[in-house]
């Protein structure tokens, strides 16, 4: 993986930008992943019409934009289901203001809560594992987040922790939809834990 994830986050606002769409990338990354953590999104035209519905794009991606989403929806496919959980967010860089970077974790968690609500619908949330709820209420809570009031190395710590811990619930949303199925399809046992 030569460019990274986070390469793409400012060349997509511009992009974004030009295309009338008021979305943040991070949100629309968001909706990948939550499509992915439900085994959709596969399917370019599939991933390229949910998103231009949930921007309420008037017809169809740009060809440049429409690149960048399914280049980064490859990435977070490859993220998602290495055994490495490589998994990267789609957030501004590091050098930007602390809250721009909180707006855009917010961001990533809603736009996930979309693409697993859609990729997932008819599923009600009592047929949902109870750690599978538990992480989804958790990425519901980081959407509803509040700016912070200062750029303290303590808030930052504490971004980086709350920003870890939504990755990792969404690598656990995928596990638990996704390669649980997969290993029930293949009739493997779940490994035994003492």
């Amino acid at each position: 993986m030569t460019k990274g994830t986070a390469d793409y986050f400012e060349p997509l606002v511009d992009a974004l930008g030009q295309s009338g769409v008021r979305h943040s990338p991070a949100e629309l990354h968001g909706v990948i992943c939550g499509l992915l953590s439900t085994g959709s999104g596969g399917h370019d035209a599939e991933l390229l019409g949910v998103l231009g519905a949930h921007a309420e794009l008037g017809g169809q991606w740009p060809a440049t934009v429409s690149s960048t989403l399914l280049t980064l929806r490859d990435l977070a496919a490859e993220g998602l289901a290495g055994d490495d959980m490589e998994l990267v967010l789609l957030l501004p860089d590091d050098a930007e203001e602390l809250g721009q970077r909180v707006a855009a974790l917010a961001q990533w968690c809603e736009g996930f809560l979309v693409g697993f609500g859609t990729g997932s619908a008819g599923l009600r949330d009592s047929e949902l594992p109870a750690g599978l709820q538990e992480a989804l209420s958790d990425l519901a809570a980081i959407s509803q987040v509040g700016l912070p009031e200062e750029n303290s190395d303590d808030e930052e710590s504490m971004f980086a922790q709350i920003a870890e811990h939504t990755r990792m619930a969404a690598l656990m949303v995928f596990t638990e939809m996704v390669m649980a199925r997969e290993r029930k399809a293949r009739g493997d046992t779940p490994p035994v834990t003492h």
